[in-house]
């Protein structure tokens, strides 16, 4: 599945990175055809063809939308400016310096996925000139028909936006919730290194419940295929079920490793029907995240 048809003139597009079904980033085409996150650096021949089987040329995209600086959701921006050199690139105030000059990023980012970064790659500097900085305050943006709020979340990473298209009831809400594996009906909550903050998380699925969406679209991975109303729910109720588990097993053991295993064997546990790519990416991910939020990293 490389593309899907989310709604009338919104597009999903798997970028197949670790494996299918893991990566999305989703397009809407308007009068101004926008795209929303960028992937890996690694997705970028995805993204672009994915584009062109949606019906929309890729030298032709106006806006690209990154909910976050992480390199699995701006990774290929610095491609997509090189294809379209007039391409407006949004993201939030405060992590727009590393847009542009990459290199502590992709250290960081090195150091978060270990050996898992070498699939990522590495992403190139973004011209200071083609990016839009937003503000905490988020801003919208006009695309044709429709409009696209970006809604700053902090929790995941301290620039976190969600995007909401209120006229289709539409929420992209990006990592804000956390994301769902559906091949293995898999909930994980949004925890990473370095700023996941466990308290703001749950101020941002209070937020985005009180916008009411009739549709729900994840970065990790695609729509949320049930009543939009149970996935609030279900994120509140695993990020604090992780949360307990994930502490007490390393007060139990004193051990990283031991808290690493415990978190792919039990709380995950998606490979197969995933590759061992995915369980071993994510466990690391949030073992990481939750005690490094707790001071036991």
């Amino acid at each position: 599945m490389a593309t899907f048809q989310m709604i009338a003139d919104v597009y999903g597009i798997d970028i197949e990175v670790f494996d299918s079904g893991f990566i999305s980033v989703y397009l809407f085409d308007d009068d101004e055809p926008t795209l929303v996150d960028a992937g890996t650096p690694s997705g970028t021949d995805a993204i672009v063809e994915g584009m062109t089987e949606c019906g929309v040329d890729p030298e032709s995209l106006e806006n690209l939308v990154l909910s976050h600086v992480h390199v699995d959701h701006s990774g290929a921006a610095s491609a997509l400016v090189e294809l379209n050199p007039d391409l407006d690139v949004y993201i939030h105030e405060l992590t727009a310096p590393h847009l542009i000059d990459p290199e502590a990023l992709i250290e960081s980012s090195r150091a978060a996925m270990g050996e898992h970064f070498a699939e990522v790659g590495a992403q190139g500097p973004v011209p200071e000139s083609n990016v839009r900085t937003v503000p905490d305050a988020g801003t919208t943006l006009d695309i044709g028909e429709h409009t696209l709020e970006l809604v700053h979340l902090p929790g995941h990473s301290p620039d976190h936006f969600a995007v909401w298209n209120e006229a289709r009831e539409l929420l992209f809400a990006a990592e804000c919730l956390g994301g769902y594996l559906e091949r293995a009906d898999q909930w994980f909550p949004p925890a990473t290194l370095p700023n996941f903050d466990v308290a703001a998380i749950d101020c941002a699925i209070d937020r985005l419940e009180a916008l009411d969406p009739a549709h729900v679209l994840l970065p990790h991975f695609g729509v949320w295929p049930d009543d939009p109303d149970d996935v609030f729910e279900l994120a509140r109720r695993e990020l604090h079920r992780f949360d307990d588990r994930i502490l007490t097993t390393h007060d139990e053991t004193g051990s990283r490793d031991a808290t690493l295993r415990m978190v792919a064997d039990e709380l995950l546990d998606v490979s197969p029907p995933y590759s061992a790519a995915v369980e071993s990416f994510y466990a690391r991910l949030i073992t990481d995240g939750y005690l490094k939020y707790h001071d036991r990293l």
